[in-house]
């Protein structure tokens, strides 16, 4: 009982118990920044410490932590948008000196830029989840949505690789039991929560049951539409987000590599590869019936 009411007030604080000034937010944006390239450049892709760098949803609670905290939608619309413009921007700059992309690393940049010009909007709203009122059960509701889908995204990935991806998709469900249990306290903003992701997770339970993913290596796109790359070729952007298909170069020496692709069979997947020069060439996939063959396009947008 003693345990759980350190962890109730613990919680609480968290969310709305602190003086979010702009110095803390600053401070906030750096640290959230600094550990975020060390998460990219120190964990291997796939792991769970490394997802806070490739996808949002571990930005949905520090998000969370800023909008609570603040006095006025405007002044968490504000400091929102602030904190994503400093800590994003750090991610790259920091990993800069590291990695062989160079500035060519800011290529993936342009996904989390879209993200922080929506933070400022975005921020404004969910200032009124801390009003505790039904609304504020439609606010969080988004939020849980997005936090189910991603979390079940990483629960598939677990099947094939059980402990790749097994913390981020537990944090994302207890992130909605939070929304459900600490951050609400009126009844019916609590069931609007979770109606929501219940809602979703058995949507996403229809409608991927009875599907397999299916993984092949290819190369031959690249040099079947005369495309030449200059330097090291890496994956700029990815539709989908990761969760259902995914693309990852395997490089054997100075210029050969392949591409390992995977995803599901009746669902189609888009890709981006860029190169040192900053050049983009977008792939449209898609697995055949037999699910042992990939058809790989190149789209022109």
């Amino acid at each position: 009982m003693a345990v759980r009411l350190k962890i109730h007030k613990a919680m609480k604080k968290l969310f709305g118990g602190i003086d979010m000034t702009w110095k803390k937010v600053i401070i906030f944006a750096v640290i959230a920044g600094i550990y975020t390239a060390l998460m990219a450049m120190l964990v291997p892709d796939g792991n769970s410490f490394h997802d806070i760098a490739v996808l949002p949803e571990a930005w949905v609670l520090l998000a969370l932590i800023i909008i609570l905290n603040c006095k006025s939608p405007l002044d968490a619309a504000l400091k929102t948008f602030v904190f994503f413009l400093i800590s994003q921007p750090l991610v790259y700059l920091i990993q800069v000196p590291f990695s062989y992309m160079g500035w060519g690393l800011f290529g993936y940049y342009k996904y989390w830029f879209m993200i922080t010009l929506a933070t400022f909007p975005g921020a404004f709203v969910a200032w009124y989840a801390k009003k505790d009122k039904w609304y504020s059960g439609l606010i969080l509701a988004v939020a849980a949505v997005f936090l189910t889908w991603i979390g079940f995204g990483y629960m598939k990935q677990c099947i094939t690789t059980p402990m790749n991806h097994f913390l981020s998709a537990i944090y994302c469900f207890v992130m909605v039991f939070v929304f459900i249990f600490v951050l609400l306290k009126d009844k019916i903003a609590r069931v609007v929560v979770a109606v929501a992701a219940f809602a979703t997770l058995a949507a996403l339970l229809i409608t991927s049951s009875g599907k397999d993913p299916f993984e092949v290596y290819r190369n031959d796109f690249i040099s079947d539409n005369g495309i030449v790359f200059v330097g090291e070729p890496y994956i700029s952007s990815w539709s989908s987000y990761g969760l259902d298909g995914e693309v990852v170069i395997i490089k054997f020496g100075e210029n050969d590599y392949n591409f390992k692709i995977s995803g599901y069979k009746g669902e189609r997947y888009r890709f981006s590869v860029s190169d040192d020069s900053e050049n983009e060439y977008k792939f449209e996939y898609w697995f055949a019936k037999d699910g042992n063959t990939v058809e790989v396009k190149k789209i022109s947008e």
